[in-house]
């Protein structure tokens, strides 16, 4: 990647002199076009790429996966663009690509992938950084691609080396955040920066699906597990589905709803809102990660 724009998330290239396989840049991004229906307020497919608002934040538009032009509406190095660039701008570069964006935290548990979805504010973060803070090493946080070529094995692309952390997660794992960058201004939401110990570069298979369900009430049901239909219906696994069923991409959703609800075990975990319970709840679901394959109700892996 080479971006006109510093992306401090992101780790640098130490590979060879290869051109880039995405670049970014900063310039003009042709106005919203009258003629031509939007997708969803702020997205419209135009000749040139897809352009997406973001109001009072930057203008991007997107071209064949490859290009993306950025025209701020604030200074070019505010953090806030780069929240968008590296979430909706880059799950719709993934759909560009054929990738599917899973909403999802990975981490490599014994050399494949397991995947932590849920709603926003389920905890997807927080459960990572625990993970981590034990140890193991993140292929990404939140955000994740699934690459599903015809005929290959399924694998979970990583990342970018940082977790997302609220400040009472930060303190229940004894992280100092006064040296961390805020996610956004106003939130008590900090990146923390991935030591190269604890980030996982390599692509690996998926190896189990964690959705998790918080409990406000504090009675937590059993783990359950979620076959066939019910598995394929849960289309919030993949980042921005809703937009991405609306740009045409629906037809790649169920291929890879298809192939990992048969191939690649899910299940349902309720939690707790207490961080005192992090401890047991990485406990509980390492478990189910570390469960022969044989055990579970998909198919083995590919």
């Amino acid at each position: 990647m080479q971006s006109a724009l510093p992306l401090p998330e992101l780790r640098p290239w130490r590979g060879d002199d290869r051109l880039p396989d995405l670049t970014i840049a900063v310039g003009a991004v042709p106005p919203v076009d009258p003629t031509l229906p939007a997708q969803t307020p702020g997205v419209q497919v135009q000749s040139q790429g897809l352009r997406v608002a973001i109001p009072q934040v930057a203008d991007y538009l997107i071209a064949a996966g490859r290009h993306v032009t950025i025209a701020p509406l604030m200074p070019r190095d505010a953090p806030l663009i780069r929240v968008f660039l590296l979430g909706t701008v880059l799950a719709l570069i993934c759909f560009q690509r054929g990738l599917v964006p899973l909403h999802a935290s990975a981490v490599d548990i014994g050399g494949r992938a397991l995947l932590i979805s849920g709603a926003s504010g389920a905890g997807k973060s927080t459960l990572a950084a625990a993970f981590s803070a034990q140890g193991y090493r993140l292929l990404g946080d939140d955000l994740c691609a699934l690459q599903l070529d015809e005929g290959q094995p399924l694998r979970i692309l990583s990342a970018f080396p940082r977790v997302k952390l609220w400040d009472d997660t930060a303190r229940q794992l004894r992280v100092s955040t006064d040296d961390l960058d805020r996610s956004r201004e106003g939130l008590e939401k900090f990146n923390l920066p991935l030591p190269e110990t604890r980030f996982q570069p390599d692509a690996l298979p998926p190896g189990q699906i964690v959705f998790l369900k918080t409990e406000r009430d504090g009675q937590l049901a059993a783990p359950h597990p979620l076959v066939g239909v019910t598995a394929m219906r849960r289309h919030d696994l993949v980042h921005r589905w809703k937009l991405a069923a609306a740009l045409g991409y629906q037809p790649l959703i169920f291929k890879a709803m298809a192939r990992l609800a048969d191939r690649v075990p899910m299940v349902e975990v309720s939690r707790s809102e207490d961080l005192a319970d992090l401890p047991a709840l990485v406990d509980r679901i390492r478990a189910l990660a570390e469960r022969p394959v044989s055990d579970s109700p998909a198919r083995s892996s590919e």
